[in-house]
């Protein structure tokens, strides 16, 4: 019996889409016979038959998915074994012993990209005596080039690879390390940062726009409301325009998009353990004086480690701000599975022209981060364009 294996047409390739079966279960097929299409990240392809036979047993049908190096299809031949068939089982399993893997390194993809991809290509080719030598020194035998006919990794090849090794680890030995200061595991809030950023930054397709606003306004209520914090402004403002904008206040989990009538804001706090972002609960329905009150007391819990699942769970948005750290503008990462983030910078003052007079405005910088798997740009600039009014027209927002 022979299977038929997913192939890699690039090393970032991890799964290929079944597009059409060529042949159906009981035909004959011949070795280097086309029999799928197979559609990868890049291209779509034909899959041949390593071998010649029945076409005995389909494991994947048209729309699956499968994984790199995953069976497709079982080739075999009714009346025994044949010779073919013996030597294809032997290969799979002393590259199973070896522990040797389909690799991007054992293909090289051809030009066209209806490229005709052997399933054999992808085995590692050597000899038993290299394999074996591999074996004892702990070689891995997809990082080597073989030497011999159409590639085959020889024994002289392993023992190569084998007499440079020592002289790597003496050149690695050599290398001058800077004094350490101190080593700390990643673990607790920093961890979990790590982890959630990490996993933002390969599933979101992230897209940065900035706006400016004139503060004027902002400013000369803060003197009067001088308790009230920017932020507290700024959660008010995004709350009220995500009231209109819905698009924006809404999660993606796998291939569902979910949009929220409830408007939970989450503020991005500095700890000594790292950053934490609790949530302002139904931020759209609290008066201005009360969403200050809740920061202050959400800021005095992340403080004391005092904050709960409740507090940290539910978010549909983030706001973080750096203005008071004299950051005039930067793009934050998306809190995943939100839609958007609002990073806010410092309030300072700029030439503003009015007609032929220059003066001097405090002004501020929006910067809006959104995933654009859930929302196109010219919806979230429009989002981002009534933030902005919001913010510019403060008597609103009490």
């Amino acid at each position: 019996m022979t299977d038929v294996v997913m192939p890699r047409l690039d090393p970032g390739m991890q799964s290929g889409k079944i597009v059409e079966w060529l042949k159906k279960e009981g035909d004959q097929v011949r070795k280097g016979e086309a029999i799928l299409v197979v559609e990868g990240e890049k291209t779509t392809f034909e899959i041949e038959a390593p071998d010649s036979g029945v076409l005995s047993k389909i494991l994947a049908q048209v729309g699956n998915d499968v994984q790199v190096a995953e069976p497709v299809a079982i080739i075999g031949e009714s009346g025994g074994t044949s010779q073919s068939e013996a030597s294809s089982r032997t290969v799979r399993q002393e590259g199973a012993n070896q522990g040797s893997m389909p690799s991007p390194q054992s293909y090289v993809p051809p030009g066209p990209s209806t490229a005709k991809v052997p399933a054999t290509a992808y085995r590692i080719v050597a000899s038993p005596a290299a394999r074996r030598l591999a074996q004892e020194h702990h070689v891995d035998l997809a990082t080597l080039s073989g030497t011999g006919p159409g590639g085959r990794i020889s024994r002289e090849d392993v023992i190569a690879a084998v007499e440079q090794a020592p002289k790597v680890a003496a050149a690695v030995s050599k290398m001058v390390h800077p004094p350490v200061l101190r080593r700390v595991k990643l673990e607790g809030i920093r961890k979990a940062v790590a982890e959630r950023l990490s996993f933002s930054a390969r599933t979101c397709v992230p897209v940065t726009i900035t706006m400016e606003a004139d503060a004027t306004k902002l400013v000369a209520m803060k003197e009067k409301e001088s308790h009230i914090s920017f932020t507290a402004f700024a959660v008010k403002a995004a709350a009220k325009a995500l009231e209109k904008h819905t698009a924006i206040n809404s999660t993606i989990e796998g291939d569902e998009i979910t949009t929220y009538t409830q408007v939970n804001v989450a503020v991005a706090i500095h700890t000594e353990e790292g950053l934490v972002a609790p949530i302002v609960s139904k931020a759209n329905e609290k008066p201005l004086k009360e969403i200050n009150l809740v920061i202050d007391e959400l800021s005095q819990k992340a403080k004391e480690k005092r904050l709960t699942i409740e507090d940290l769970t539910g978010g549909t948005f983030t706001i973080t701000n750096l203005g008071a750290h004299d950051i005039e503008s930067f793009a934050p990462v998306i809190n995943p599975p939100q839609c958007a983030i609002l990073g806010l910078g410092r309030i300072v003052y700029k030439p503003f022209a009015l007609g032929g007079r220059v003066s001097a405005r405090p002004s501020t910088m929006l910067t809006l981060v959104f995933d654009h798997r859930i929302v196109d740009g010219v919806p979230a600039a429009r989002f981002l364009q009534d933030l902005k009014r919001n913010l510019e027209d403060p008597e609103s927002l009490l």
